[in-house]
């Protein structure tokens, strides 16, 4: 039944993804955070939905609502230079087709969609609208685990793909708090409004209970930053930093048992960390060998286990031998680095944090009256991008299509708030002169309404 449910609702949308490629962009993105069809157990399952909509979606904006891709701000135009040097250096270094040609691919799309949502992000509206599916398509798991979690049961990663695993699926949720926390407010003139700002509430909290569920530690970390920046910005700063230890405390001793175990091995000794952490270690030092023997072009992309072994010589297991299992990096940025060279990690730092400097840079400029409208959402994308920042020390996540569909919107804020500016001057023209709409006329005319605008 379930299978039928949501194979309907997919096929029966894919005429509306062309006559108005916007909705076969929500549509899309919807399917990459929730990966609703890996909650069926099917046929629906294994039916290639994305692929569809993603078809159906292009092909409507090539042909019915065609706006050209532009190249906003130098983190989009970054990202273009990222994917070129990344293919450079996989032809460089012997490019492994069979290895290296599904992940450079996959990467393309996340590029290619994170640009048409660029393209197509063209007035507040939209802007409210892809956050809010973002934000809802996530926070789903979020309020799902969550209430497992209460409920004694437990859950401790998504439905599949990259939220397969705890540790990213940690990262994820930990990126959609702010989300939730900073724009539940905006979605109220949204069609069904009310109850997606009651669910983004609602998912708001339970969403730690889905972290605390994950059992990852940098996850932890993570969160810890989030929760902090965001008790930054708020005006009493000082009273949200006591809240959030005294609720910081209480949470950590309701916590499970084998939670509260694993994350006090973050303050261990060397000696006392698990093969978890120390195989992190080990699998850091590779990478400073990999970068320091093939600094500019790498080792190529999706290369790292293929070769792990051969830059292990002076490190030694506990066994006395140079051999070690092959791991990822679990790092993004050695990660990134030694596949890549040292310009694609370069790259990708101006990307990450040129992307959250440009928000606070923004946030300042635009809080003035009239366009305090767009502070959340500059708030909750830099907090969202500062966790990321965290997470990925210990996640081997550098193409996360979330990271790159964010930093296209930070891009096309300022264009949203151009368009909003001339928005609101056609509507004060029509009103006619601001001194007027202050005037109160004392009238008997039951057909017309005066009074203050």
């Amino acid at each position: 039944m379930r299978d039928v449910i949501v194979f309907s609702l997919f096929i029966a949308v894919l005429p509306l993804c062309f006559l108005r490629p916007w909705v076969g962009l929500c549509t899309f993105t919807w399917l990459a955070y929730n990966r609703t069809q890996d909650l069926t157990w099917g046929f629906a399952r294994t039916l290639p939905l994305s692929q569809l909509i993603a078809i159906f979606m292009l092909l409507g904006w090539l042909i019915v609502e065609f706006r050209p891709v532009k190249l906003r701000g130098p983190y989009t135009k970054a990202m273009i230079a990222l994917l070129i040097w990344i293919g450079i250096s996989m032809l460089v270094t012997g490019l492994d087709w069979g290895l290296q040609g599904r992940r450079y691919t996959e990467f393309s799309k996340v590029v290619l969609i994170s640009l048409i949502t660029g393209s197509l992000t063209i007035n507040r509206t939209r802007l409210k609208t892809i956050m809010a599916v973002i934000a809802c398509a996530l926070g789903f798991y979020g309020f799902k685990n969550g209430l497992l979690l209460m409920t004694g049961s437990r859950s401790i990663a998504g439905p599949g793909g990259m939220l397969k695993d705890n540790n990213d699926f940690a990262l994820a949720m930990i990126m959609v708090v702010p989300m939730l926390y900073y724009l539940a407010d905006e979605m109220r003139d949204l069609p069904y409004g009310f109850y997606i700002r009651r669910f983004m509430k609602a998912a708001f909290v339970l969403t730690f209970l889905a972290v605390v569920s994950t059992g990852s530690r940098g996850g932890f970390l993570s969160l810890s930053v989030a929760v902090f920046l965001m008790a930054m910005k708020t005006r009493y700063k000082l009273p949200a930093l006591g809240l959030i230890a005294v609720l910081g405390v209480v949470g950590f001793v309701a916590t499970p048992a084998d939670y509260r175990e694993r994350i006090l091995t973050i303050f261990s000794s060397s000696e006392e960390q698990d093969d978890s952490v120390q195989g992190r270690f080990v699998s850091w030092r590779v990478a400073g060998n990999m970068i320091e023997a093939n600094p500019v072009f790498g080792i190529g992309m999706n290369q790292t286990i293929k070769q792990y072994n051969d830059y292990t010589q002076d490190i030694v297991n506990k066994q006395g031998s140079n051999q070690h299992y092959a791991r990822v990096t679990h790092n993004s940025y050695l990660q990134i680095w030694a596949e890549s060279g040292t310009p694609a990690y370069l790259l990708f730092m101006f990307i990450c944090v040129g992307s959250i400097v440009s928000l606070e840079l923004m946030w300042r400029r635009y809080r003035r009256k009239g366009d305090l409208w767009v502070l959340p959402y500059c708030h909750a994308i830099q907090v969202s991008l500062c966790s990321y920042v965290i997470g990925a020390t210990f996640l081997n996540r550098s193409q996360f299509d979330l990271v790159y569909q964010l930093v296209v919107v930070v891009s096309v804020i300022p264009v949203v708030v151009a368009n909003e500016r001339q928005v609101r001057a056609a509507h004060e023209r029509r009103l006619g002169p601001r001194v007027a709409n202050e005037v109160e006329i004392d009238h008997r005319d039951s057909f017309v309404k005066v009074g203050r605008a």
